[in-house]
């Protein structure tokens, strides 16, 4: 287990590094070293913090227009164990590293490859984004239509969960 989070953990700064971006993870799930990852190995390594879940794309306005919202509340839960982890549907990898460059999109990043929409759509029937979902520090899913970044309900949704 913890080979497998040095691995991820290094071939995330290896993937981190065509970016300019602090605090940015960004991992590719169609790269050849990524085959055997699955949604719940991504999870797995944010148990014990609250996960807010973005499903986006770089070509869905709607998804882009949260994202300044999105930000403000990474920098409100800063130091706090709360994770904005960014599951990208892009089919190309170049237009999803340009947006996530573009609207200086801080988190983790992970581009789903095929095995791993078939999984998120098996959990949470992903058929339009943006979509959201709340898990809490034990990972389980409290909300799997959570508010978006802009509705300033969900401060008071992951207080909750931190509590």
């Amino acid at each position: 287990m913890s080979l497998m989070l040095l691995l991820m953990v290094s071939a995330g700064l290896r993937a981190q590094a065509p970016t300019t971006l602090t605090n940015t993870v960004i991992i590719d799930l169609n790269d050849a070293e990524y085959s055997n990852e699955s949604f719940s190995s991504i999870l797995d390594q944010y148990k014990g913090k609250v996960v807010y879940l973005d499903f986006w794309a770089s070509w869905c306005g709607p998804c882009k227009r949260e994202m300044p919202y999105s930000l403000r509340l990474q920098e409100k839960f800063k130091d706090q164990d709360v994770v904005f982890l960014y599951i990208s549907l892009d089919r190309n990898a170049a237009p999803w590293r340009n947006e996530i460059e573009k609207l200086k999109i801080t988190g983790q990043h992970y581009r789903a490859n095929s095995k791993v929409q078939q999984q998120l759509n098996q959990q949470f029937s992903v058929r339009s984004i943006p979509r959201y979902v709340l898990i809490d520090k034990k990972g389980k899913v409290v909300s799997d239509n959570a508010n978006r970044p802009s509705n300033p309900a969900l401060v008071n949704d992951i207080n909750r969960l931190l509590r």
